[in-house]
This record gives structure tokens, sequence and C-alpha cells, in this order.
């Protein structure tokens, strides 16, 4: 029943990237409150330096306008016609931003033009290895590639919390003083990766950070 249950809430969730995607902000604050932005932006502490970041995955653009900077350039990524939509919109006042309806498997951008490739709670894409391939691809020598992976709250909005066992099953569980045993990409030569363990106050979070060897 577990497994059936995560497969209907997957199924459900595919609509926010669809017909539905105008109510995914609204659905992330119902389920976590101020919580989602916090862990999205955990990224940030490995882009101090980064100059041109394409971010994987973009949904309606929030992460990619807090990312804006006037020195550097965001190229923001999903294939939701949906999503893209919201993301021009949300992103409409940042010159900065590129918002760019594409797969991640055939990445519109130039060999080893960027300094990261980030993504938050990316689907599938995540242990492909095409989209690995392009990721590998479009970093420049040394460049990151920050995922943040899978988070076990630990702070849940007022409203949730007689929900929370519900909602910790359907999450399943994370491991407590390690991420190594959650799936990781396939091996790719040009990617040396490893997990990390963040805590914030909201919620202990897995990040994947690999960086490009030099070719």
């Amino acid at each position: 029943m577990h497994q059936r249950s995560k497969a209907f809430i997957a199924r459900l969730l595919e609509l926010f990237y669809g017909p539905l995607a105008p109510l995914y902000p609204l659905l992330t604050y119902i389920l976590f409150g101020g919580a989602w932005a916090n862990w999205q932006r955990s990224v940030e502490k490995w882009l101090v330096s980064a100059a041109r970041i394409v971010e994987l995955g973009c949904g309606p653009g929030d992460l990619a306008a807090w990312l804006a900077r006037p020195s550097r350039v965001v190229i923001a990524v999903d294939l939701s016609r949906q999503m893209t939509r919201l993301a021009r919109r949300r992103t409409a006042g940042f010159r900065e931003v590129c918002i760019v309806r594409a797969n991640t498997r055939a990445l519109p951008v130039r060999d080893s033009s960027v300094d990261a490739v980030i993504t938050t709670f990316p689907t599938t894409f995540f242990l492909e290895d095409t989209t690995n391939e392009e990721i590998a691809r479009v970093l420049r020598p040394g460049g990151l590639y920050v995922a943040v992976v899978a988070v076990r709250p630990t702070c849940w909005p007022l409203w949730m919390r007689p929900w929370y066992p519900v909602l910790q099953r359907l999450l399943g569980p994370l491991p407590a003083n390690s991420c190594e045993p959650i799936p990781q990409p396939p091996h790719n030569a040009r990617l040396k990766g490893e997990w990390v363990r963040v805590e914030q106050s909201s919620g202990v979070l897995c990040l994947w950070v690999a960086w490009k060897v030099h070719e």
C-alpha cells in the first residue's frame, strides 16, 4: 500500500507541472511553508563566484529570480510549457535570467561555457546517464554541479502538523547520519562527486556536489 500511495502522489504531482502549474507555488507553501525556498537556496553556498549558471527543472522561476545578480547570468531550464510560462512571468524584471524550455538530455548550451549547474529536488533526470553527460559537457573544467536531492523536515507549518506522520511515510526515510544510501548519479569520468549533508532549522538536506575534472 505504501508503494501504491507514493505512486499515486507522484502522478498527482505531475499535474502540477502541467495544467495545475499555477498552483505549484501554493502547494509547496501549504506543505512546507517558507522552508521550501530555504531548502532550494542552500545551493548559494557553492555559487559565490559563479558568473554563469544553468538551473535544471526551474519550475516557476523563484530560485532563478533569487539568484539573479547584475554580474551573473542564470539560464533556467524546464521541460514543462506551463512552468516556463510561469517562470518567464516571475523573472520578467530580471535581464540576467534566461528561461528556456528544453530537455535536460539536450541542453541548448555551449560546451564548457558555464560555472555551475544546479537543480533542486530533481525528478528522474537526476539518475539519467544522458543528463549527466550533458552536465559534464556544459560545465567548464572545475565547474560545479549541485543538486538538492532529498530532505527530512524537522519543522512543519502549524497547519500541517496533524498530517506529519502521513507525510513522513510518503516522503520516506532520510538516513540519520549519512546520505550514502540514497541513489546517486551514474558514474561519469568527467564528474567527481560526493554527498554533502546540510542541517537547517527546518530540515536535514542531502546535496550531491560534483565538480568537472580538468580534461
